[in-house]
């Protein structure tokens, strides 16, 4: 099998996987010779393509158990005078695999009827790979071989930012809520601490980076760290997730091969909400008996009916107090646009009371100026009263 480049380009240098007793083998077939009707000799590209899918079982938290010499002639001599790794290495710690690569090919340089430096002999290293069963070789091989797709995997704490104040649930079926995200660490509520714990962002990075990297995860401590069962519920918000028990997995299914939606005999049923006692005062208030009135955001006049109470702070974050605080904590809203943008974060109010936009490549056209032309804006609703409010969605809902 030859690896595909993260660029796309097909490489020069073939490579097996093979169960091997309870762990995979994978085997570098060596380089060199001439090759009929090409510049290259056979595999030249035996360093890079090995660097390469070291580093990707260290996505995979591989680990390097043994390695031998593996050419014909090398097999003639005992294991131990053709190893060339003592001692197991976890992939996912080496702080460099292109030095790695390079300890391995000294290693080896020393073994064989040619000790006067070949480094490029077949060889096979042995690996424990977590989320692979001993069936699993063929997969393991083109999932090593298959092109990095980094520009899938969510930003942990854009992912986090979009869930907060929503109930997310565990794969047992606790409920967790996210209070409050910073760069480092996320504020979460749950039964057992109403008030919030903080967990590290970097945990929820590790799952994401894992997900995708694997397609599936055990939810466990091993795993996710001591706080999984939040991490897993995280990943299980992500499209495309489904959620296995015994073992409790999470796995990320392909786009062609949607998860199963369940029918239901009947479509419609009858439901119970909680209902905002407050909101009708609210909109009442902000309104103040006008039939139209501004948005907040963009200055534009509209019939009330076009126009939201939006909470600058979100709803269910806000304490008693704060959500009886009706002249500070909402604000009008238009429904062609604004009131969404500010909802997930594109546009923010600053300190000062102006309106700030995100720009982002892939916004194009009427978006895109939505955004310019709400950029700058003077907010109707900022003064100092609602400064903290707006100050709270600057903190953890704005994506700029």
């Amino acid at each position: 099998m030859h690896a595909t480049g993260d660029d796309g380009v097909v490489l020069n240098a073939e490579f097996e996987i093979e169960a091997e007793g309870g762990l995979f083998a994978l085997v570098m077939k060596s380089a060199g010779g001439k090759v009929t009707n090409s510049p290259h000799a056979r595999n030249h590209q035996y360093n890079l393509v090995l660097t390469l899918l070291l580093r990707r079982l260290g996505a995979l938290d591989a680990v390097l158990e043994d390695g031998v010499v593996d050419s014909a002639v090398a097999r003639k001599l005992p294991e131990a005078e053709r190893r060339i790794v003592q001692t197991p290495v976890a992939l996912a710690t080496v702080p460099s695999f292109g030095d790695l690569r390079a300890k391995l090919g000294s290693a080896q340089a020393k073994i064989g009827r040619n000790a006067s430096g070949n480094a490029t002999k077949q060889i096979r290293l042995r690996l424990r790979v977590p989320g692979y069963t001993a069936d699993d070789a063929d997969r393991l091989a083109a999932d090593l071989a298959r092109p990095a797709d980094r520009g899938a995997v969510p930003d942990a704490v854009t992912l986090l930012r979009s869930l907060i104040g929503d109930p997310i649930k565990t794969a047992k079926g606790s409920v967790n809520t996210i209070i409050e995200v910073n760069h480092k660490q996320v504020l979460v509520s749950t039964d057992r601490s109403p008030e919030g714990q903080w967990v590290d962002v970097r945990d929820v990075e590790n799952g994401v980076e894992k997900l995708y990297a694997r397609r599936s995860v055990p939810i466990n401590v091993e795993e996710l760290g001591h706080r999984s069962a939040f991490v897993g519920a995280v990943l299980r918000t992500i499209p495309g997730t489904v959620t296995s028990l015994r073992p409790a997995t999470v796995s990320l299914q392909d786009v062609e091969f949607p998860p199963h939606v369940r029918e239901f005999p009947e479509s419609d049923g009858i439901a119970l909400v909680k209902i905002r006692k407050e909101q009708a005062e609210l909109r009442r208030l902000l309104l103040r008996g006008r039939t139209s009135a501004p948005c907040d955001l963009c200055g534009h006049d509209f019939p009330g009916n076009f126009l939201v109470a939006a909470h600058i702070k979100k709803r269910s974050l806000c304490s008693e107090a704060e959500r009886n605080d009706l002249t500070n904590v909402a604000m009008l809203a238009c429904t062609f646009g604004c009131d969404s943008l500010f909802e997930t974060g594109y546009v923010t109010v600053d300190g000062t009371g102006h309106v700030r936009s995100r720009f982002e490549e892939e916004l194009r056209g009427r978006l895109r100026d939505h955004l310019s032309d709400l950029d700058g804006r003077r907010c109707g609703a900022h003064d100092g009263q609602s400064e903290p409010y707006f100050e709270w969605h600057r903190a953890n809902v704005y994506l700029g």
